[in-house]
């Protein structure tokens, strides 16, 4: 029997300086946070390509601002549909881009941060599982360590709604008020391994330490790091 498909989508914003991780530039400069923006977000399509392997994902870009297309083609390269997403406000975007892959997949709808580099396709790959498996009042979400989460997963647009509706985003609450709306909604969550996105310069300092990136994780963030080495670190 074949599988429903899961659709996935990435949401990115092009690596420009003084547009992409701005709270990290603060720190280390517009530059270098545009380049190791550039090189998150490779890594994160690099895993969810992966995923999609062994988990049947149709995955798909969903960027913005709308002149940022051929930026970020130019990263993705030719196998990623985009989409350009942006309603105004962040969860009116989410609730967007996790419609459109549900229309796409019915089956169940995910959306992640493309600000994860060491969120493996086997985590994502557990995720698409899990939401396919699970009743239709099911929720999958991979928090964040820094109170927020990175990947989200529904089964229908009234879930996608009621999660995303307006809250005071980017802060340590996001996961908690996440889970309330959840609950108060009889919906049943499914918590997997805490990930870390990369904001500020204390996560910076503690992703090039991480074992698995030293063991060869996350190429292009290995890559920009070691280019980047002298200027930061030294």
């Amino acid at each position: 029997m074949m599988r429903p498909p899961l659709g996935l989508g990435l949401m990115c914003k092009p690596p420009r300086p003084g547009f992409s991780k701005t709270r990290l530039a603060d720190s280390i400069g517009a530059d270098a946070a545009a380049r190791l923006s550039r090189a998150f977000l490779k890594d994160s399509a690099r895993a969810v390509q992966d995923a999609a392997a062994k988990a049947g994902i149709h995955f798909q870009a969903f960027f913005r601002p709308a002149n940022a297309s051929r930026d970020i083609a130019a990263i993705l390269g030719q196998h990623w549909p985009l989409v350009f997403a942006d309603a105004g406000d962040l969860g009116a975007t989410m609730i967007e881009a996790l419609g459109a892959c549900l229309d796409r997949c019915p089956a169940g709808g995910l959306i992640m941060g493309a600000d994860v580099p060491l969120m493996s396709g086997d985590i994502i790959a557990e995720a698409a599982t899990r939401l396919r498996l699970s009743d239709p009042n099911s929720v999958v979400i991979v928090p964040s360590a820094d109170g927020g989460y990175c990947l989200l997963g529904v089964r229908s647009h009234a879930a996608a709604a009621v999660l995303c509706a307006p809250m005071e985003w980017s802060t340590p609450r996001v996961l908690e008020e996440t889970m309330r709306r959840a609950y108060a909604a009889n919906l049943k969550v499914q918590l997997l391994s805490v990930q870390r996105d990369i904001d500020e310069r204390a996560d910076l300092d503690w992703l090039r330490k991480q074992p698995d990136l030293l063991a060869g994780a996350a190429p292009h963030t290995r890559a920009a790091l070691g280019e980047l080495e002298e200027l930061l670190f030294l």
